[in-house]
């Protein structure tokens, strides 16, 4: 999970312009200001890297990368 962790963390900092070490994976990422365009273009990525197919609210649904990761890990290991 910790490889998965530190891929969604270096995508959302992609998608904002930011230093990896600048996203906490447990902080909600609504407050880093990711938006519906970001987190569909995030869920295309998640889908293309653990070829899993996801529901567009997952970000929603998991508010943080700590929690996404533990979900995606979940689904991967129930294939």
């Amino acid at each position: 999970m910790d490889d998965l962790r530190s891929w969604l963390t270096q995508r959302v900092a992609s998608y904002l312009g930011k230093d990896p070490s600048e996203i906490s994976p447990s902080v909600s990422l609504a407050t880093y200001g990711l938006d519906s365009v970001y987190t569909f273009a995030m869920c295309g990525d998640i889908e293309d890297h653990l070829d899993l197919r996801i529901e567009p609210t997952v970000a929603w649904d998991y508010e943080t990368i700590d929690a996404l990761a533990e979900h995606l890990s979940t689904l991967v290991e129930q294939r």
